[in-house]
């Protein structure tokens, strides 16, 4: 068998498996929910060791009865990170407010995050997705407003992003992240630093118990981050498992169900 047959055999072997996956999507019907647990490790440029971290979050979603096509989500999360002589808590709440039909979803979000020892965050924005066959576009954008630490001030934040289902139950996500967070509140002789933060990330999601929801994804993002005119590079490793609530494809969870995990939020998903 030549190898220009051998090519054109795994194409149309592809096409095949791109072709047959419906494009599902859809306002919810009813509640939808989905647990994560993760460990990750954050490999800080000049740090002495890795920061070590593991979360447990999850989210609710459903139909607002009475207004057609619109939702809403609840997200929450718990994230405990460590090294030798140091440890964080982190604590995500959040919701959101979503309009969805068979081409896509758009909403507003709004989260909140406490770091120990790191001060707080709010994020107030708007995403949406838009559905091309097998694949998911997505777009993220709004404001920030921190506090009680260094870095705290006001900001911006911007993010796209790519997902690709191969198979119903595999998703490959590929996304940019960009948030500025301006020093002291618009005060630039508060004694606060101003960051700015450029993330690249990709995740695989495998959903290999079809009939009770579970997956199992991987992920890693390289974040350059720029503060004081010296610029740091952290390289972030994920692994975890969700558990979506009922049945169906990878697919189906994430256009039928909860809003997919990097949406809400600021930066790499919370999810």
């Amino acid at each position: 068998m030549s190898k220009l047959t051998t090519f054109m055999g795994t194409a149309c072997v592809l096409g095949m498996a791109l072709t047959a996956v419906p494009a599902a999507a859809a306002t919810l019907t009813g509640f939808a929910g989905v647990v994560t647990t993760s460990y990750g490790q954050d490999d800080i440029e000049h740090a002495s060791d890795n920061t070590q971290n593991w979360l447990l979050g999850g989210s609710i979603a459903g139909p607002l009865s009475d207004l057609p096509n619109l939702n809403f989500q609840l997200d929450g999360s718990y994230n405990h990170g460590w090294k030798d002589d140091f440890s964080a808590e982190t604590w995500n709440l959040g919701g959101s407010g979503f309009w969805a039909n068979n081409d896509g979803r758009i909403g507003i979000n709004v989260n909140y995050e406490t770091i120990t020892r790191f001060g707080h965050e709010t994020n107030y924005g708007a995403f949406g997705e838009w559905y091309f066959g097998n694949f998911t576009g997505m777009a993220k954008g709004g404001w920030l407003s921190g506090g009680g630490a260094a870095n705290g001030g006001q900001g911006n934040y911007l993010g796209a992003a790519l997902e690709a289902y191969f198979i119903p139950e595999l998703g490959i996500r590929a996304d940019v992240d960009w948030a500025q967070r301006l020093s002291g509140h618009g005060c630039q002789v508060c004694g606060r630093t101003g960051v700015n933060s450029t993330a690249f990330g990709i995740e695989a999601e495998f959903l290999f118990l079809e009939d009770l929801g579970v997956s199992g994804f991987a992920s890693y993002a390289h974040d350059s981050n720029k503060s004081a005119g010296v610029t740091n590079d952290d390289n972030l490793w994920r692994v975890g498992v969700r558990w979506y609530f009922g049945g169906g494809s990878l697919m189906d969870h994430h256009r039928n169900g909860n809003l997919n995990p990097w949406l809400p939020g600021v930066g790499v998903a919370q999810q």
